[in-house]
């Protein structure tokens, strides 16, 4: 068996369709379960997504890293079959399963030949609904996620954006690391899980995605047998009240702030974080496109000034994720230690000059291109098909927000990239990792 389970990237962007695409089709059912199907013919295979909205924005502060330790022992085995045996299962219908965690939600993507759908929706159902959650298997995955959490804390550049988002978010869940902390993950216990899993692996928390080589009235019946055991309790009333305190936990910052943790690294990472708006604001493509700008590729301003004219990051870069919840749009760039403030003061430099003069329409047009063309060519891996309707529907902003990407994107100005920065990137969040500072 091929699978994969791992924390979503910091900088994760969220692609449109490709305009010849068909729209999907959807269905909510009486459980509450939300069911996507879109036919993509000629592949012979079936890519099935199925988004879950169990992820750190909905832990207690007490059990951060709660969301990728159940997933995780979830893949460890069922009540019916060991890992092993799922793994031979999955490996003998020529099935992969690939299982990642974000910040709003868990991801269990099934990639079949289409003549092996129906047992391998059986097995995806039976790893979602049915794990055993052996005590043995929860220590040793949580002795692994602690591990992982010690290496990516001794990375200069993922720990430089973990304590900027902590300045950012305040009290709000997202400033807390995907793994979660040692502290936390010593006391998770196997009741903790099961609790969790009982209480947010629900019809009404779940989205299935289907894409590939199948009608849609086929692949939407397949699903709807194969997912007619899922519970359909209803989420706890804490969630709901996330929705509309959200904002209240996540207090836009009036002044600059500084952090500053000390590594013994050949080189020093800064990162500049900035609290911007949630998928379903007017502004997000505006901040998406001046994020691009400002540290999207080669011919981005930071990397055009901090590398290629003076020399002083050896990488650098900016990006702007996509949340249910306000996203921060962070820039992030590797220097020798000699040079942070100097870097500092660049990066500080371009954001000002955005926010004082509009950009040319010719760096703009390039911006939204270059963000349009990723989006685009993500659409390629069936996989990515199946999931990010799904996703958007998870997150709020709707399915078929994924095929109103590009142009949303094709409609942001220069006039809204400077609105944008002189709205939201004024206060930064600094955060220096390395060998010295100051």
């Amino acid at each position: 068996m091929r699978w994969v389970a791992c924390g979503l990237a910091l900088f994760l962007l969220a692609p449109a369709a490709p305009a010849a695409s068909p729209e999907p089709a959807y269905w909510r059912l009486p459980s509450g379960l939300r069911v996507l199907a879109q036919q993509a013919p000629g592949s012979g295979l079936v890519a099935v997504a199925v988004l879950v909205g169990a992820a750190p924005r909905v832990e207690e502060a007490s059990q951060a890293g709660l969301s990728i330790l159940t997933r995780e022992v979830m893949l460890q085995g069922t009540l019916r079959r060991s890992g092993e045996a799922l793994a031979d299962a999955l490996d003998g219908i020529g099935a992969s399963l690939r299982a990642l965690t974000g910040a709003d939600h868990t991801e269990w993507t099934l990639l079949v030949p289409v003549e092996r759908v129906d047992p391998a929706l059986e097995l995806l159902v039976e790893v979602l609904t049915q794990p055993r959650f052996d005590p043995r298997d929860v220590e040793t995955q949580r002795r692994i996620s602690l591990v992982r959490l010690r290496q990516q804390r001794e990375q200069p550049q993922a720990r430089a954006v973990e304590l900027a988002n902590g300045l950012v978010y305040d009290l709000h869940p997202y400033r807390r690391p995907l793994l979660g902390t040692p502290e936390t993950l010593e006391h998770l216990d196997r009741d903790d899980l099961v609790r969790y899993h009982q209480t947010y692996y629900t019809a009404p928390n779940v989205v299935v995605s289907v894409a590939g080589d199948l009608p849609v009235p086929t692949a939407v019946a397949k699903v709807v047998r194969a997912f007619q055991g899922l519970r359909a309790e209803p989420l706890p009333r804490r969630v709901k009240v996330l929705d509309v305190v959200e904002r209240a936990l996540m207090r836009r910052p009036r002044e600059r702030q500084e952090v500053f943790e000390a590594q013994q690294t050949a080189s020093a990472w800064v990162a500049v974080s900035y609290l911007g708006v949630e998928v379903t604001h007017p502004d997000w493509a505006a901040l998406r496109v001046a994020a691009g700008l400002l540290g999207g590729g080669m011919a981005s301003r930071l990397f055009q000034s901090l590398r290629e004219r003076q020399g002083l990051a050896y990488a650098v870069g900016a990006g702007f994720p996509t949340h249910q919840g306000p996203a921060a749009l962070t820039m992030a760039a590797g220097v020798d230690p000699a040079n942070v403030e100097r870097a500092l003061r660049e990066m500080l430099r371009e954001v000002e000059d955005l926010a004082a003069r509009p950009p040319s329409e010719d760096e703009v047009a390039r911006a939204r291109s270059r963000a349009a063309g990723l989006h685009l060519l993500d659409h390629e891996d069936l996989r990515r098909r199946a999931f990010y309707p799904a996703w958007y529907e998870l997150l709020g902003a709707g399915y078929r927000f994924d095929r109103e990407v590009v142009r949303l994107l094709s409609q942001v100005t220069p006039a809204d990239v400077q609105r944008v920065a002189r709205r939201y990137l004024r206060h930064p969040a600094v955060a220096v990792v390395g060998p010295t500072w100051r």
